[in-house]
C-alpha cells in the first residue's frame, strides 16, 4: 500500500487528476501531466495527428497549474479524460493559508459566513458544513466575467459557479485549507449589450439554456460528493486507518 503523503486526501472521479502546484513540485508536475497525456493520447494512436495535441495539452496544464501554483495554490484538480466527448469546463484549486489572528475557527466561519450572505447562490443555504467531523464553511456564489478570446481577441461574457470550501486543520491552530471549485457555463440570462431595465432574454434557445444550467449544477453536486471524501491524514497520535490508507492509493489520480 502506499501510505498518505499530504496533510488530507480527497477521492476524485474517473478521469480526474490532482496536479500539484508548489515551485518546488515542479519535476513531479511534469511527470503527472506526462502520465495523464500518456493515457488520454495513448502511443497508439497515429504520430502526425496525437503528437500536435499531446504538446498542446502539455503547454495547457502546465501553464494552468503554473499560475495557480504563482498564486499561492498547493495544487489543481481538473477533469483530464473527456466523457462522451466533452470535458467540462471546471477545476478545484487546492490551497493552505494561515490565520495569525487569535479568534477561534468557529469565529472565522461566521465571519466567512455573514460575508459571503449578500451574494449567496442559494439564500436558504446557512453554508455550515461538517468535513471529517469538524466544522467548516461553504460559500456558493455566481459571478459574470469577461474571458479572453484567443483566436477573435475578443472577452466573451461567461457565468462561473463558484463554492469554495474553507477548512480549519484540526490539529494545526491557524492552518487552513480551502478547496475552491469553479464551473464555467454560457451567460443565460441577459443579453450582454444590454443590463438593468433594458435587459432582454438573449437569443437562444430555451431548452439549451436548461441543459447548461442542469450540467452546472450536477457539477457543484460532484464536488460536494468529493468533499464528503475529505479526510484528515496526519493527526498525531493516530495512524491511518485501512481506509484512508485504501483512499490514498486511488485518490488524486486520473
Amino acid at each position: 500500500m502506499t501510505a498518505p503523503i499530504s496533510s488530507f486526501l480527497m477521492v476524485v472521479p474517473p478521469g480526474w487528476a490532482r496536479l500539484p502546484a508548489r515551485e518546488e513540485d515542479r519535476q513531479v508536475l511534469a511527470a503527472t501531466v506526462r502520465e495523464v497525456i500518456a493515457r488520454a493520447l495513448p502511443d497508439s494512436l497515429p504520430r502526425d495527428r496525437a503528437e500536435p495535441l499531446r504538446q498542446e495539452m502539455q503547454k495547457r496544464l502546465m501553464s494552468t497549474v503554473v499560475e495557480a501554483g504563482d498564486n499561492g495554490a498547493t495544487a489543481v484538480y481538473l477533469p483530464v479524460q473527456p466523457v462522451d466527448g466533452f470535458t467540462p469546463p471546471v477545476s478545484i484549486i487546492e490551497s493552505e493559508v494561515d490565520d495569525e489572528s487569535d479568534q477561534a475557527p468557529e469565529e472565522v466561519i461566521a465571519e466567512l459566513l455573514a460575508d459571503a450572505l449578500p451574494d449567496r447562490h442559494d439564500q436558504q443555504d446557512p453554508g455550515l458544513r461538517q468535513v471529517d467531523g469538524g466544522i467548516a464553511a461553504r460559500t456558493e456564489t455566481q459571478l459574470r466575467r469577461a474571458v479572453p478570446d484567443e483566436v477573435a481577441g475578443e472577452l466573451p461574457a461567461v457565468d462561473d459557479r463558484q463554492v469554495v470550501y474553507t477548512i480549519p486543520v484540526p490539529h494545526r491552530p491557524g492552518r487552513w485549507v480551502v478547496m475552491s471549485f469553479s464551473a464555467i457555463s454560457a451567460p443565460r440570462d441577459l443579453n450582454p449589450t444590454q443590463t438593468g431595465a433594458d435587459a432582454v432574454p438573449p437569443a437562444t434557445d430555451a431548452a439549451d439554456i436548461g441543459t447548461d444550467e442542469r450540467i452546472t449544477d450536477a457539477l457543484v453536486m460532484l464536488f460536494d460528493a468529493m468533499m464528503t471524501t475529505f479526510r484528515w491524514t496526519d493527526v498525531p497520535d493516530a495512524e491511518p486507518t485501512p481506509l484512508e490508507l485504501r483512499l490514498a492509493e486511488i485518490g488524486g489520480t486520473a
